[in-house]
């Protein structure tokens, strides 16, 4: 009852000082309290709290193990909340004292580094990420040599041949098997795409090893090794591995429903790119199901579940099915994770599109507009999502006719690609977009150049990339001929191969 009335005094806000938490087992429980703040998405309150725990840290002259400890917690809370820059701040200052109180390898310095990285993946610092899980790794790694050898000092002083089966040197082991799957995570965003499989893997075998192959952890590595492969395009082996992470979650008793709806709602998204709706919407529904009954119908899982539904009619073209679906995620996330969450600007992006295979293109415009200023505010400009969200307002723009505006973007994304600020991915889609762009001001030498320009760098590109521009130099050819400039009509319908 004391705990509970104490963090009801808080979140009321008024009586809380530094001088009151001069006692170390008062700010203990204060630490408790705004962990449990954050839990329930109280981030406001939560923030305070944590700030005023570190400056009370500050003013009494705390050890330096606590100091650690509240900046580690403030940046998972920030982190949870979208506030990278500051999570980046507060895991800084938190592995600067674990490095003078606990030592360079110690695991809660490990462990923050791998937070640390979280946030840059967040972010979509890539390069900054690699290096902090890398660094988190090289401190994972050392502790196991240094476990390694006092078990193996103390067997051969037992004259003992058998290795525990628990205890400091297995969670080691196994902390650095996290690790490596995080660094394969952010290699997989960066398209690194056979390292990325290679620490999946090898994060797998080591697993395997300590746990056995029906531990629940293992399903989360199948679940991350079905991504990749998801990427690769191995769709039939991504909807292998997701069945067998479904199948290591069901038998692992007490269910973790949450972690087992995750992986149901992975598989349906494979479903839906194999082509297999049907069974897709059945296990997004069924995910969606498990998440309503584990955290309730306002959390945000639950939303992102009716998200995932939304985006499955979206592809059907169901678009009137679809909008009350992603109106119910928006509601969900702008009240549980704030209106300036990187997730919020998720279902407004998606709305866009909603908006513009609609033709609605003023509505579209919109949506994308409050999207890209969460996305560039808190995830950077140069970020994916937020180039991703930036090319569908120029889209949006050139289809109410305003092509300068429209340009203006698509150029500064083209700027992005070719000095290695963005990913090349999209290099063709986004000089196709230009060459469309121009034709449709009837600027045609300019619009062919760009053109030519999509051809060249069409093979990397996404399926359908051939076809798109196939079509657009028919429209070209077309209207040229029209223009009665048929030799310039000529040549540009004999600019790609017909597939």
């Amino acid at each position: 009852m004391r705990f509970a009335l104490m963090i009801l005094i808080f979140s009321n806000a008024h009586a809380l000082t530094v001088e009151e938490l001069r006692r170390t087992e008062d700010w203990e429980m204060h630490l408790m309290a705004a962990a449990k703040l954050a839990r329930a998405h109280k981030f406001s309150e939560s923030d305070v709290l944590y700030r005023l725990l570190a400056e009370a840290a500050d003013a009494h002259g705390f050890p330096l193990l606590l100091k650690a400890k509240v900046r580690n917690n403030h940046g998972a809370m920030l982190s949870t909340s979208g506030k990278y820059a500051e999570a980046e701040i507060a895991y800084k200052t938190a592995a600067e004292y674990w490095s003078r109180s606990t030592g360079e390898n110690s695991s809660q310095r490990a462990t923050t580094l791998n937070n640390l990285g979280e946030v840059y993946r967040q972010m979509g610092r890539f390069a900054d990420a690699e290096n902090a899980y890398k660094n988190s790794l090289a401190v994972r790694e050392a502790i196991v040599r240094e476990n390694r050898l006092l078990i193996a000092t103390t067997l051969n002083n037992l004259g003992s041949a058998q290795r525990e089966a628990s205890g400091p040197g297995v969670d080691a082991e196994l902390q650095a098997a996290n690790t490596i799957s995080n660094l394969g995570e952010v290699q997989r965003v960066q398209q690194k795409l056979g390292e990325s499989l290679a620490n999946f893997q090898r994060a797998y075998e080591l697993k395997k090893e300590i746990l056995g192959d029906a531990h629940a952890d293992l399903a989360t590595v199948l679940n991350n090794l079905a991504a990749v492969h998801q990427d690769l395009g191995n769709l039939e082996k991504s909807l292998q591995l997701y069945e067998t992470s479904i199948q290591i979650r069901e038998k692992h008793q007490p269910v973790d429903r949450a972690a087992l709806a995750a992986a149901i709602n992975n598989l349906g998204t494979t479903q839906r790119r194999l082509g297999r709706m049907a069974e897709a919407r059945q296990s997004l529904d069924r995910a969606a199901g498990h998440w309503r009954e584990t955290v309730g119908p306002d959390h945000p899982s639950y939303g992102a579940a009716m998200n995932n539904v939304a985006e499955l009619l979206l592809t059907q073209d169901n678009f009137l099915e679809a909008d009350p679906y992603f109106r119910h995620a928006l509601s969900i996330f702008e009240s549980k994770l704030g209106p300036q969450h990187p997730q919020t600007a998720v279902v407004l992006d998606n709305m866009g599109v909603l908006f513009l295979r609609q033709e609605k293109y003023s509505a579209a415009e919109s949506y994308f507009r409050r999207s890209l200023a969460i996305r560039s505010g808190s995830l950077g400009e140069d970020h994916p999502l937020a180039a991703d969200t930036r090319h569908h307002l120029a889209q949006a723009l050139q289809m109410l006719g305003r092509y300068t505006e429209s340009e203006a973007i698509l150029r500064h994304e083209l700027e992005s690609i070719e000095s290695g600020r963005t990913a090349p991915s999209r290099h063709a889609e986004i000089l196709s977009e230009l060459a469309l762009n121009h034709f449709l001001q009837r600027r045609y030498e300019s619009g062919e150049q760009y053109l030519r320009r999509a051809a060249s760098h069409s093979g990397a590109s996404a399926p359908g990339m051939q076809d798109r521009l196939q079509r657009l130099a028919q429209a070209f050819s077309e209207a040229l001929r029209k223009a009665g400039r048929k030799r310039d009509s000529s040549r540009i319908q004999s600019l790609l191969p017909r597939q």
